[in-house]
């Protein structure tokens, strides 16, 4: 958009009349903020006074862009060499064969195939969302929002200002920008993530953008959007993970914290995963904190920001005190806040992208090439953990349970790698109430695991226990959707419940994932 801006600056003769120039300006302000229908109406504007110029054509095409319509924005932008053209070439390229489904508020658009088995999830997770989160920000949008389910990191990379590099060194695998949700598809990793808090993350950026036109920095954006992203399932609140609450209090004692300043432009410019989850935990405490103890109103702070207050400004008047005493009262905060100290060593969890060309590897094989030997670093207990996974492979489960529970025995819930094969085999055994005692352990770390709600589903469904079933199996879909052990068990429970709506998805999603 330089050449707009230049006309917007430019008082040279020929340049456009101020009543024109004023109305780029609004153009381009209405898109800064992400109001779309008042840029589309500016724009009729524009055409009755400036006919079909270039800038108005780009103009037009900026708007079809941000509106989804990229093939139309393509047409508009031809020849352009701005990086709307770029971005709407290539999102027209990646998304063109994908199918859509739609519900109240949104769009979906995800890749043809195995990814439509995401939709229904995806949709009720977003409607839930918009209605609480859009609650606690003061702000629901009208008309649908795009949400786009992208294959892997490349395909957002290459609608993206991101590097591929940048996304996997951060774990990145999610943005809000252009007026949509961009959403890695859970396919991508070996083991899942959190996929459908990601989903309500990035909705709360999508909020954040339009209630504030725009003008809250990244540091308060990511904060709120972590705070929030628990809300579609609960109380917002409940997305820090004990490994990471425990990293946050190793980096406060060590005084080596990552400043709110250094957070700039994006979270996922940081050098590494854990740099990342440390920024998220203390922006996410930052709320946290404002919230809790200061009563403060997130919506009242995004309406400052809105009305042209700095960052600090809007965090002292939402606060009630200065910007320097509240961050120092943060870290008070954070020195006596609970912290699951008993976890220092624990890393949080990295998102394990998958080798290009490679579907899919066998749980076994994951656990023996990585987990095993990246999660536990008592030499005895590795040894023991190996020598019961080759048993475990030659099919000797006895001789296999007395390797594991060695191995278990030193290391405790600090591997839930091990905690899973472990359990499993205790399962294969019938020693479910010694499975459900590690699973239960390994969850206090490590609650995002999908292999250990599905374990624990085992564990309900043997009882006949249903709802605690089902609640695992979810818990499990979650993270990992596309294993096809979990819909087998949605189906089991939906069929013992006599819930045939359910039985009927758990069909569909079983023979999406029977496709080659």
């Amino acid at each position: 958009m330089m050449a707009v801006l230049a006309l917007l600056l430019s008082s040279a003769p020929g340049a456009p009349p101020p009543a024109t120039r004023a109305l780029y300006a609004q153009i381009l302000d209405a898109l800064e903020g992400w109001d779309i229908d008042r840029a589309q109406a500016l724009i009729g504007s524009l055409q009755a006074s400036d006919g079909e110029g270039p800038v108005t054509e780009e103009l037009r095409g900026r708007v079809r862009f941000f509106q989804g319509d990229y093939a139309g924005a393509t047409a508009l932008l031809q020849g352009s060499e701005s990086n709307a053209a770029k971005l709407a070439t290539a999102s027209l390229a990646e998304t063109s064969a994908d199918d859509q489904r739609e519900s109240a508020h949104f769009i979906l658009r995800f890749p043809r195939g195995k990814d439509a088995l995401l939709a229904p999830y995806a949709l009720e997770t977003l409607e839930r969302a918009r209605e609480r989160i859009g609650g606690d920000l003061g702000f629901l949008p009208e008309g649908r929002i795009r949400v786009e389910i992208l294959r892997d990191p490349a395909a957002l990379s290459r609608l993206s200002p991101l590097t591929e590099s940048e996304i996997e060194t951060s774990g990145t695998i999610a943005l809000c920008k252009y007026n949509k949700l961009m959403v890695v598809s859970p396919r991508a990793l070996l083991t899942g993530y959190t996929w459908q808090d990601t989903l309500a993350h990035e909705l709360t950026h999508y909020l954040i953008t339009r209630k504030s036109e725009n003008k809250t920095p990244i540091w308060l954006h990511e904060g709120i959007a972590k705070f929030e992203e628990s809300r579609w399932r609960g109380a917002a609140g409940e997305a820090l993970s004990p490994a990471t609450a425990a990293l946050l209090a190793r980096r406060l004692q060590q005084g080596t914290l990552i400043s709110f300043e250094r957070m700039h432009p994006s979270i996922a410019l940081l050098p590494s995963q854990e740099d990342a989850a440390l920024a998220f935990a203390e922006v996410f405490t930052f709320i946290e904190f404002l919230t809790k103890e200061r009563h403060a109103s997130l919506e009242a702070l995004l309406l400052g920001l809105r009305a042209g207050k700095s960052d600090t400004e809007a965090v002292a008047l939402a606060a009630g005190e200065p910007f320097d005493r509240v961050t120092r009262a943060w870290k008070t905060y954070l020195r006596s806040r609970p912290m699951p100290k008993e976890l220092l060593p624990l890393a949080p969890e990295r998102l394990k992208f998958k080798e290009k060309g490679v579907e899919k590897r066998s749980a076994t094989e994951e656990l023996e090439a990585d987990e095993l030997s990246r999660e536990i670093d008592d030499r005895s207990a590795r040894r023991f953990a190996h020598l019961g996974s080759l048993l475990l492979a030659r099919s000797r489960p006895v001789a296999a349970l007395t390797e594991l529970g060695k191995a278990e025995s030193r290391v405790g819930a600090r591997s839930p790698a091990l905690s899973n094969l472990y359990a499993g085999v205790l399962l294969g055994a019938g020693r479910e109430a010694e499975a459900e005692r590690i699973l239960r352990a390994s969850l206090l770390p490590y609650p995002d695991i999908a292999q250990t709600h599905l374990h624990l589903a085992e564990v309900e469904i043997h009882a006949k226990q249903w709802d605690p079933a089902r609640r695992e199996l979810l818990a499990a879909n979650a993270v990992d959707p596309f294993d096809p052990d979990i819909h087998a068990g949605l189906l089991k429970v939906a069929q013992a419940t006599g819930d045939a709506t359910a039985a009927a998805l758990e069909q569909t999603s079983i023979a999406l994932l029977a496709q080659p």
